[in-house]
This record gives structure tokens, sequence and C-alpha cells, in this order.
């Protein structure tokens, strides 16, 4: 999908700061150092958390199969990376509030949440937010580890581009603290990150959502590590 016209580019807001986007082309992801993600017929190459994963087609599936989880689970890649030009096909279904989300330099560690305390494993890391119905939809965050961080993508232009109950395009490139996000070709974030606790290096995740009835699927999933003297 061609980028939009200037004047409707996306505006940020954030609890913290707020960037303008610059405006630049999707990277495109060629070459023999871009890795492939998924295999056909395995999950070889990620941390399988349970039997609720699976894959068909070249195509991983996280399914919540009719119920709603107690706790989200989290799908990471075996490897880490840290600078870097990531993009795969994304696609949410089976409930209107199907949510998901791309994680990167991911942390593990223990997450509590209420009282008198419900706690499993949870990232610290950025998230580049995927949900039908969200105001989140597009956004950047670090919700378990620095929950004021929040970038939003303007939803005008969310509506415009983001296919419901299909697959959507999701690319990232992070390089240092300067973080970009692009949806089906079309700029949304463009953040820099000048937080000393900024997430620096990890693996790469997609997550299911507790407390919802969803599928999310993944395909596609290339990425290119970046050195020095590329951009």
């Amino acid at each position: 999908m061609s980028a939009l016209p200037l004047t409707l580019l996306p505006l940020l807001s954030c609890f913290a700061s707020a960037e303008p986007v610059v405006e630049s082309p999707e990277p495109q992801l060629k070459g023999d150092q871009v890795v492939q993600l998924i295999t056909d017929h395995s999950l070889e190459g990620w941390k399988v958390p349970s039997t609720r994963w699976s894959i068909k087609d070249g195509a991983i599936t996280g399914d919540t199969m009719g119920v709603k989880l107690q706790t989200p689970e989290w799908l990471y890649t075996n490897d880490s990376f840290t600078d870097f030009i990531f993009s795969a096909e994304v696609k949410l279904s089976g409930g209107p509030k199907a949510n998901s989300g791309i994680y990167f330099r991911v942390t593990p560690f223990t997450f509590t949440r209420g009282k008198p305390g419900t706690k499993y494993e949870a990232p610290s890391g950025y998230e580049y937010d995927a949900g039908l119905g969200s105001r989140h939809n597009g956004s950047l965050g670090d919700w378990y580890a620095r929950p004021k961080l929040r970038i939003f993508a303007d939803q005008k232009v969310m509506k415009q581009i983001f296919k419901a109950e299909d697959w959507n395009r999701m690319t990232i490139r992070a390089k240092g603290k300067h973080i970009e996000y692009w949806l089906n070709g079309t700029k949304i974030i463009d953040y820099t990150d000048n937080d000393p606790k900024r997430s620096k290096a990890g693996p790469i995740g997609i997550q299911m959502h507790d407390n919802l009835v969803m599928k999310v699927a993944l395909r596609k999933a290339v990425i290119l590590p970046l050195v020095d003297d590329q951009k």
C-alpha cells in the first residue's frame, strides 16, 4: 500500500513526550543477510509456551481455544536482536476485542498484577500494539515495565489503513534509541527513547492476550540485523 499524503501523516501523543512522524518509505528487506524466522512445518527457532500455538502452511497461530486465558502468553524467538529491521504479517480474529502485539528487545521478568497479586512472567521491552476496536492499535509502549510510556498512532489514519480480521503488514526499524513503525506501507510511529532504562536487546515475540477469546496468526516474519553502517 502506498504511503498516505503528507497531510494525513499521523501525529503522536504520549504521557511523557510527543514527536511528529518523519516521513520515510517502508524499508524493504532483501539480500543474503535477511533471516527467515518461520519455517514451513516447524516451530523450531521459537520458545513455545503451550500447546495453544501451532504452525500450518507457514503461518503460526495462537488460539485461546474458546476460553479466556487467566494470564497472557508470548511466543518468543530463541535468538536475541539489538538493532534491526523486522517485518511480518499479523491477523487477529476470534472475537471483537482480539488483542495482540509484536514485542521486541524483550527481557522477561516476574510481573505482579492486582491485589493480592497474580504473578506471571511478562516482557520488559517494546510493543507494537495490534488490537481490534482498540485505541492502542498501532501504538508503541512498554506497558509491563514502563507503563507511562505510550505513543499513540493517529487513529484516523489507522482506520484507513488497518484491515480488521485480515492480514496486516507490521514493520519495525529499531536503531539505537530510535524506533519507527510502519503499517501496510504507511509510517505511523517515529519515536526517540531517551530513557536510560530503555530496552536495548532481546528476542522478538507475539502475544496472545488474557481475558479474551481470540486467535492471532503470524506469517512472513523476517528480520535484517543492522550494523553500524546501515540505516
